[in-house]
Protein backbone atom coordinates (compact mmCIF):
# COMPACT_ATOMS: atom_id res chain seq x y z
CA UNK A 1 0.00 0.00 0.00
CA UNK A 2 1.40 3.55 -1.06
CA UNK A 3 1.05 6.20 1.11
CA UNK A 4 1.00 9.63 -0.33
CA UNK A 5 1.40 13.06 1.42
CA UNK A 6 -0.30 14.68 3.84
CA UNK A 7 -2.62 17.79 2.60
CA UNK A 8 -3.13 20.62 4.85
CA UNK A 9 -5.55 20.00 8.01
CA UNK A 10 -7.16 23.20 7.17
CA UNK A 11 -8.46 21.90 3.40
CA UNK A 12 -10.47 18.84 3.47
CA UNK A 13 -9.45 15.46 2.21
CA UNK A 14 -9.91 14.34 -1.43
CA UNK A 15 -11.68 11.24 -1.99
CA UNK A 16 -11.08 9.19 -5.22
CA UNK A 17 -14.98 7.35 -4.51
CA UNK A 18 -17.37 8.13 -2.17
CA UNK A 19 -16.94 7.09 1.41
CA UNK A 20 -18.30 3.96 2.33
CA UNK A 21 -17.85 3.12 5.76
CA UNK A 22 -16.01 5.52 9.00
CA UNK A 23 -14.86 3.80 11.75
CA UNK A 24 -13.70 5.53 15.26
CA UNK A 25 -10.16 3.86 17.12
CA UNK A 26 -10.88 2.15 20.41
CA UNK A 27 -9.07 5.00 22.08
CA UNK A 28 -11.21 7.34 19.90
CA UNK A 29 -8.17 9.39 18.89
CA UNK A 30 -8.88 8.79 15.37
CA UNK A 31 -11.14 7.89 12.66
CA UNK A 32 -10.64 6.07 9.71
CA UNK A 33 -12.95 6.81 6.62
CA UNK A 34 -13.05 3.74 3.92
CA UNK A 35 -13.35 4.58 0.23
CA UNK A 36 -13.77 2.09 -2.44
CA UNK A 37 -10.13 2.82 -3.29
CA UNK A 38 -8.17 3.54 -0.01
CA UNK A 39 -8.53 4.92 3.20
CA UNK A 40 -7.90 8.18 5.34
CA UNK A 41 -7.05 8.44 8.33
CA UNK A 42 -8.03 11.12 10.99
CA UNK A 43 -6.79 12.66 14.35
CA UNK A 44 -9.66 14.20 16.24
CA UNK A 45 -7.81 14.85 19.84
CA UNK A 46 -7.12 18.48 18.49
CA UNK A 47 -9.39 20.98 18.23
CA UNK A 48 -10.24 20.65 14.53
CA UNK A 49 -10.10 17.46 12.66
CA UNK A 50 -6.20 16.87 11.32
CA UNK A 51 -5.82 14.42 8.23
CA UNK A 52 -3.07 11.91 9.51
CA UNK A 53 -2.36 10.06 5.98
CA UNK A 54 -4.18 8.81 2.85
CA UNK A 55 -3.74 5.54 1.52
CA UNK A 56 -4.35 4.53 -1.54
CA UNK A 57 -4.11 1.28 -4.07
CA UNK A 58 -5.15 -0.94 -0.99
CA UNK A 59 -4.31 -3.85 -3.01
CA UNK A 60 -1.91 -3.96 -6.40
CA UNK A 61 -4.44 -6.67 -8.05
CA UNK A 62 -7.08 -5.56 -10.42
CA UNK A 63 -10.59 -5.49 -9.68
CA UNK A 64 -9.98 -5.19 -5.62
CA UNK A 65 -12.17 -2.91 -3.60
CA UNK A 66 -11.81 -1.38 0.26
CA UNK A 67 -15.56 -2.57 1.76
CA UNK A 68 -14.51 -1.43 5.34
CA UNK A 69 -11.18 -0.55 7.77
CA UNK A 70 -11.05 -0.73 11.25
CA UNK A 71 -8.41 0.88 13.09
CA UNK A 72 -6.54 0.00 16.60
CA UNK A 73 -4.10 3.08 16.24
CA UNK A 74 -3.59 5.78 14.17
CA UNK A 75 -0.85 3.62 12.25
CA UNK A 76 -2.43 -0.12 12.87
CA UNK A 77 -5.52 -0.72 10.23
CA UNK A 78 -7.74 -3.49 9.10
CA UNK A 79 -8.45 -2.92 5.82
CA UNK A 80 -11.60 -5.41 4.46
CA UNK A 81 -11.45 -5.79 0.27
CA UNK A 82 -13.45 -7.35 -1.97
CA UNK A 83 -12.43 -8.49 -6.00
CA UNK A 84 -15.31 -9.65 -8.24
CA UNK A 85 -14.26 -13.42 -9.53
CA UNK A 86 -12.66 -13.55 -13.14
CA UNK A 87 -14.94 -15.41 -14.68
CA UNK A 88 -18.68 -14.24 -14.47
CA UNK A 89 -20.96 -16.08 -11.67
CA UNK A 90 -17.78 -16.66 -9.45
CA UNK A 91 -17.60 -16.29 -5.75
CA UNK A 92 -15.91 -12.93 -4.76
CA UNK A 93 -13.19 -13.52 -2.80
CA UNK A 94 -12.78 -11.14 0.37
CA UNK A 95 -9.65 -10.64 2.61
CA UNK A 96 -8.03 -8.75 5.35
CA UNK A 97 -4.66 -6.66 5.06
CA UNK A 98 -3.46 -5.37 8.22
CA UNK A 99 -1.01 -3.19 8.23
CA UNK A 100 1.23 -1.33 10.63
CA UNK A 101 2.90 1.94 8.84
CA UNK A 102 5.10 2.05 12.22
CA UNK A 103 6.64 -1.24 11.57
CA UNK A 104 6.65 -1.00 7.87
CA UNK A 105 4.48 -5.05 8.46
CA UNK A 106 1.83 -5.81 5.87
CA UNK A 107 0.05 -9.11 6.09
CA UNK A 108 -3.14 -10.29 4.32
CA UNK A 109 -5.08 -13.14 5.33
CA UNK A 110 -7.84 -14.15 2.29
CA UNK A 111 -10.65 -15.65 3.16
CA UNK A 112 -11.46 -19.23 2.30
CA UNK A 113 -8.00 -19.92 1.54
CA UNK A 114 -6.83 -22.98 3.01
CA UNK A 115 -5.42 -21.15 6.63
CA UNK A 116 -8.79 -20.04 7.05
CA UNK A 117 -12.50 -21.27 7.02
CA UNK A 118 -14.63 -19.87 4.32
CA UNK A 119 -16.58 -17.61 6.15
CA UNK A 120 -18.05 -16.00 2.70
CA UNK A 121 -18.10 -12.19 2.19
CA UNK A 122 -16.72 -9.89 5.11
CA UNK A 123 -19.26 -8.12 6.48
CA UNK A 124 -17.53 -6.61 9.95
CA UNK A 125 -15.10 -7.02 12.23
CA UNK A 126 -13.53 -5.90 15.42
CA UNK A 127 -9.88 -5.28 16.57
CA UNK A 128 -8.89 -5.36 20.38
CA UNK A 129 -5.24 -5.25 21.27
CA UNK A 130 -3.67 -8.06 19.05
CA UNK A 131 -7.14 -10.08 18.77
CA UNK A 132 -9.52 -9.65 15.72
CA UNK A 133 -12.93 -11.04 15.52
CA UNK A 134 -14.34 -11.58 12.29
CA UNK A 135 -18.08 -11.79 11.01
CA UNK A 136 -18.73 -13.74 7.84
CA UNK A 137 -22.42 -14.17 6.52
CA UNK A 138 -22.52 -18.18 8.44
CA UNK A 139 -19.97 -18.02 10.86
CA UNK A 140 -17.66 -16.13 13.11
CA UNK A 141 -13.53 -16.29 13.63
CA UNK A 142 -11.64 -15.16 16.89
CA UNK A 143 -7.86 -14.92 15.86
CA UNK A 144 -6.38 -14.37 19.61
CA UNK A 145 -2.76 -12.54 19.17
CA UNK A 146 -2.68 -12.75 15.45
CA UNK A 147 -1.97 -16.10 15.43
CA UNK A 148 -4.46 -18.41 12.65
CA UNK A 149 -3.71 -21.34 14.08
CA UNK A 150 -5.95 -19.70 17.06
CA UNK A 151 -8.29 -18.80 15.68
CA UNK A 152 -11.93 -19.74 17.03
CA UNK A 153 -14.93 -20.43 14.99
CA UNK A 154 -18.56 -19.79 16.26
CA UNK A 155 -21.64 -20.23 14.24
CA UNK A 156 -24.01 -17.40 14.12
CA UNK A 157 -26.50 -18.07 11.24
CA UNK A 158 -27.45 -15.47 8.74
CA UNK A 159 -25.45 -12.36 8.84
CA UNK A 160 -25.49 -9.80 6.69
CA UNK A 161 -25.00 -6.80 8.29
CA UNK A 162 -21.76 -8.00 9.91
CA UNK A 163 -22.43 -7.83 13.46
CA UNK A 164 -20.37 -8.21 15.91
CA UNK A 165 -19.04 -7.10 18.97
CA UNK A 166 -15.36 -7.69 21.30
CA UNK A 167 -14.73 -6.88 24.87
CA UNK A 168 -12.19 -7.76 27.27
CA UNK A 169 -13.65 -8.34 31.01
CA UNK A 170 -11.66 -7.36 34.29
CA UNK A 171 -10.47 -11.11 34.12
CA UNK A 172 -8.98 -10.64 30.97
CA UNK A 173 -10.59 -12.79 29.24
CA UNK A 174 -12.05 -12.23 25.47
CA UNK A 175 -15.74 -11.36 25.12
CA UNK A 176 -17.19 -11.77 22.03
CA UNK A 177 -21.16 -10.68 21.16
CA UNK A 178 -22.13 -12.51 17.85
CA UNK A 179 -25.76 -13.61 16.12
CA UNK A 180 -27.66 -16.58 17.15
CA UNK A 181 -28.58 -18.74 14.21
CA UNK A 182 -32.40 -17.66 15.63
CA UNK A 183 -33.60 -14.16 14.52
CA UNK A 184 -33.22 -11.37 17.14
CA UNK A 185 -31.03 -13.55 19.66
CA UNK A 186 -27.57 -12.93 20.55
CA UNK A 187 -24.58 -15.11 21.96
CA UNK A 188 -21.80 -14.02 24.01
CA UNK A 189 -18.60 -15.94 24.47
CA UNK A 190 -16.07 -15.66 26.48
CA UNK A 191 -12.44 -17.48 26.16
CA UNK A 192 -11.68 -20.04 28.54
CA UNK A 193 -15.35 -20.40 29.93
CA UNK A 194 -17.50 -23.29 27.53
CA UNK A 195 -21.11 -22.48 25.91
CA UNK A 196 -22.40 -19.10 25.80
CA UNK A 197 -25.25 -16.75 27.80
CA UNK A 198 -27.94 -16.24 24.92
CA UNK A 199 -29.43 -13.22 24.76
CA UNK A 200 -33.07 -12.95 23.07
CA UNK A 201 -33.28 -9.63 22.19
CA UNK A 202 -35.44 -8.67 19.62
CA UNK A 203 -38.70 -10.44 18.20
CA UNK A 204 -36.98 -8.85 14.72
CA UNK A 205 -33.88 -9.38 12.96
CA UNK A 206 -30.83 -7.79 14.64
CA UNK A 207 -29.58 -4.41 13.29
CA UNK A 208 -27.22 -3.28 15.76
CA UNK A 209 -24.89 -4.77 18.86
CA UNK A 210 -22.27 -3.13 20.77
CA UNK A 211 -20.31 -4.17 24.38
CA UNK A 212 -18.94 -2.27 27.45
CA UNK A 213 -15.02 -1.65 27.25
CA UNK A 214 -15.94 -4.38 30.20
CA UNK A 215 -17.86 -6.74 28.31
CA UNK A 216 -20.31 -6.65 30.95
CA UNK A 217 -23.31 -4.86 29.19
CA UNK A 218 -24.73 -5.81 26.00
CA UNK A 219 -26.72 -3.51 23.74
CA UNK A 220 -29.08 -4.43 20.74
CA UNK A 221 -31.35 -2.94 18.46
CA UNK A 222 -33.75 -4.40 16.01
CA UNK A 223 -34.50 -4.22 12.69
CA UNK A 224 -37.83 -1.81 13.63
CA UNK A 225 -35.39 0.38 14.98
CA UNK A 226 -37.38 1.76 17.67
CA UNK A 227 -36.27 0.15 20.86
CA UNK A 228 -32.30 -0.01 22.36
CA UNK A 229 -32.31 -2.87 25.12
CA UNK A 230 -29.62 -3.27 27.23
CA UNK A 231 -28.89 -6.84 28.85
CA UNK A 232 -26.42 -8.32 31.42
CA UNK A 233 -23.56 -10.53 29.56
CA UNK A 234 -23.37 -11.91 32.98
CA UNK A 235 -27.00 -14.10 32.75
CA UNK A 236 -29.00 -12.33 29.99
CA UNK A 237 -30.90 -10.00 32.15
CA UNK A 238 -32.91 -7.35 30.53
CA UNK A 239 -31.65 -3.96 32.26
CA UNK A 240 -33.44 -1.36 30.64
CA UNK A 241 -35.29 -0.38 27.27
CA UNK A 242 -34.52 3.08 25.62
CA UNK A 243 -36.50 4.64 22.92
CA UNK A 244 -35.32 6.44 19.76
CA UNK A 245 -38.79 6.64 18.40
CA UNK A 246 -41.87 5.65 17.00
CA UNK A 247 -41.11 5.28 13.57
CA UNK A 248 -39.11 2.73 11.74
CA UNK A 249 -35.83 3.21 11.44
CA UNK A 250 -31.77 1.81 10.46
CA UNK A 251 -29.77 1.72 13.64
CA UNK A 252 -26.27 2.32 12.39
CA UNK A 253 -24.13 2.96 15.61
CA UNK A 254 -24.65 1.95 19.41
CA UNK A 255 -21.72 3.03 21.66
CA UNK A 256 -21.48 3.00 25.94
CA UNK A 257 -19.36 5.72 27.38
CA UNK A 258 -15.85 4.37 29.13
CA UNK A 259 -17.26 5.00 32.20
CA UNK A 260 -21.04 3.21 31.19
CA UNK A 261 -23.06 5.90 32.11
CA UNK A 262 -24.12 6.91 28.49
CA UNK A 263 -25.06 5.10 25.67
CA UNK A 264 -25.15 6.70 21.96
CA UNK A 265 -27.37 5.63 19.24
CA UNK A 266 -27.61 6.90 15.05
CA UNK A 267 -30.01 6.15 13.17
CA UNK A 268 -30.57 6.70 9.75
CA UNK A 269 -33.16 9.23 10.56
CA UNK A 270 -30.43 11.70 11.00
CA UNK A 271 -30.67 11.79 14.52
CA UNK A 272 -27.86 10.87 17.59
CA UNK A 273 -29.57 9.90 21.09
CA UNK A 274 -28.16 9.61 24.63
CA UNK A 275 -29.82 7.86 27.17
CA UNK A 276 -28.43 7.54 30.80
CA UNK A 277 -27.46 3.87 31.24
CA UNK A 278 -29.41 3.23 34.79
CA UNK A 279 -28.61 0.48 37.48
CA UNK A 280 -31.78 -1.56 38.17
CA UNK A 281 -32.93 -4.55 40.75
CA UNK A 282 -34.50 -6.52 38.88
CA UNK A 283 -35.42 -7.11 34.92
CA UNK A 284 -38.74 -5.60 33.25
CA UNK A 285 -41.11 -7.58 32.33
CA UNK A 286 -42.51 -6.18 29.17
CA UNK A 287 -45.90 -7.35 27.28
CA UNK A 288 -46.03 -6.86 22.95
CA UNK A 289 -46.30 -3.24 22.20
CA UNK A 290 -47.21 -0.88 19.58
CA UNK A 291 -44.12 -1.59 17.89
CA UNK A 292 -44.66 -5.45 17.46
CA UNK A 293 -40.58 -5.82 18.60
CA UNK A 294 -41.31 -6.79 22.65
CA UNK A 295 -40.44 -9.54 24.50
CA UNK A 296 -40.55 -12.02 27.79
CA UNK A 297 -37.70 -11.49 30.65
CA UNK A 298 -38.29 -12.33 33.69
CA UNK A 299 -37.09 -10.97 36.46
CA UNK A 300 -33.51 -11.59 38.29
CA UNK A 301 -31.75 -10.90 40.80
CA UNK A 302 -29.73 -7.28 41.17
CA UNK A 303 -27.31 -6.26 39.14
CA UNK A 304 -24.19 -4.00 40.52
CA UNK A 305 -24.25 -1.17 37.56
CA UNK A 306 -23.35 2.29 38.38
CA UNK A 307 -25.97 4.23 39.49
CA UNK A 308 -27.92 6.16 37.19
CA UNK A 309 -28.12 9.91 36.98
CA UNK A 310 -31.38 11.72 38.27
CA UNK A 311 -31.97 12.52 34.83
CA UNK A 312 -32.46 9.09 33.55
CA UNK A 313 -35.88 9.49 35.54
CA UNK A 314 -37.46 11.86 33.07
CA UNK A 315 -38.15 9.07 30.97
CA UNK A 316 -40.42 6.98 33.38
CA UNK A 317 -43.51 8.58 34.42
CA UNK A 318 -45.12 5.76 35.50
CA UNK A 319 -45.32 3.61 38.97
CA UNK A 320 -43.12 0.92 39.28
CA UNK A 321 -46.15 -1.59 39.51
CA UNK A 322 -48.02 -1.02 36.56
CA UNK A 323 -44.31 -0.56 34.17
CA UNK A 324 -44.97 -4.70 33.74
CA UNK A 325 -48.26 -4.71 32.26
CA UNK A 326 -48.40 -1.79 30.16
CA UNK A 327 -47.16 -2.08 26.49
CA UNK A 328 -43.34 -1.05 25.64
CA UNK A 329 -44.05 2.14 24.22
CA UNK A 330 -45.31 3.27 27.57
CA UNK A 331 -42.39 1.83 30.15
CA UNK A 332 -39.58 2.41 27.84
CA UNK A 333 -37.32 5.37 28.78
CA UNK A 334 -36.92 8.62 26.15
CA UNK A 335 -33.21 9.99 25.27
CA UNK A 336 -32.07 12.72 27.69
CA UNK A 337 -30.12 14.43 24.97
CA UNK A 338 -30.59 14.55 21.16
CA UNK A 339 -29.05 16.32 17.94
CA UNK A 340 -30.29 15.93 14.66
CA UNK A 341 -28.13 15.71 11.52
CA UNK A 342 -28.69 14.94 8.04
CA UNK A 343 -31.18 12.06 6.73
CA UNK A 344 -29.92 9.19 5.36
CA UNK A 345 -26.20 9.26 6.31
CA UNK A 346 -24.75 6.65 7.96
CA UNK A 347 -22.94 7.85 10.87
CA UNK A 348 -20.56 6.01 13.70
CA UNK A 349 -20.57 7.74 17.14
CA UNK A 350 -18.22 7.49 20.13
CA UNK A 351 -17.89 9.54 23.05
CA UNK A 352 -14.50 12.00 23.18
CA UNK A 353 -11.81 10.66 26.14
CA UNK A 354 -11.33 13.97 26.92
CA UNK A 355 -14.65 14.85 27.69
CA UNK A 356 -16.94 12.74 29.61
CA UNK A 357 -20.21 15.08 28.33
CA UNK A 358 -19.12 14.89 24.56
CA UNK A 359 -19.52 12.92 21.37
CA UNK A 360 -17.95 12.52 18.12
CA UNK A 361 -19.80 11.63 14.97
CA UNK A 362 -18.20 10.96 11.92
CA UNK A 363 -20.25 10.45 9.00
CA UNK A 364 -20.13 8.69 5.11
CA UNK A 365 -21.38 12.01 3.86
CA UNK A 366 -17.21 13.36 5.48
CA UNK A 367 -18.81 15.91 8.03
CA UNK A 368 -17.16 15.51 10.94
CA UNK A 369 -19.32 16.50 14.59
CA UNK A 370 -18.24 17.44 18.24
CA UNK A 371 -21.70 17.72 20.72
CA UNK A 372 -21.94 18.32 24.47
CA UNK A 373 -24.81 17.31 26.24
CA UNK A 374 -26.06 18.09 29.44
CA UNK A 375 -25.65 15.48 31.88
CA UNK A 376 -28.86 16.63 34.18
CA UNK A 377 -31.03 19.01 31.82
CA UNK A 378 -32.86 16.66 29.10
CA UNK A 379 -32.67 18.32 25.47
CA UNK A 380 -30.78 19.71 22.21
CA UNK A 381 -26.90 18.85 22.54
CA UNK A 382 -24.88 21.67 21.56
CA UNK A 383 -23.03 21.78 18.30
CA UNK A 384 -18.83 22.37 19.68
CA UNK A 385 -17.67 21.68 15.82
CA UNK A 386 -18.87 21.03 12.35
CA UNK A 387 -16.54 20.40 9.43
CA UNK A 388 -15.93 18.53 5.65
CA UNK A 389 -12.80 16.15 6.41
CA UNK A 390 -13.59 14.89 3.06
CA UNK A 391 -14.88 16.64 -0.16
CA UNK A 392 -17.77 15.21 -2.26
CA UNK A 393 -16.91 13.09 -4.85
CA UNK A 394 -18.88 15.74 -7.65
CA UNK A 395 -17.88 18.74 -5.94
Amino acid sequence: MASSPSSSPAAPAEADSPIVHVAFSSGTSHFVASAATGFHVFSCDDDKVERVHYKSDAVASPGVVVTSAELLTRSRVAVVTQMAGAVKGAAEHHAIYFWDEESGEAKQIAIGSTKTPDLGPVGGLRLLGGHVLVAGQQMAMLVISGDLKSRKLVQTGPNPLGLCALAVDQETRLVCALPRPEKGAVQVRRTGKPGSVDVRAHASSLSCIALSRDGRLLATAGSKGTLVRIFSTDDGTMLQELRRGIDRADIHCIAFSPDFRWLAVSSDKGTVHVFPVASVDKATLTMEGGDGDALLVAPSRAAAFPPAPAAAKQGSLLPSFLKGYLPSYFSSERSLAQVRLREGVEYAVEFWRHHPNTILIAGTDGSFYRCRFDPVNAGEMKQLEHERFIKKINE
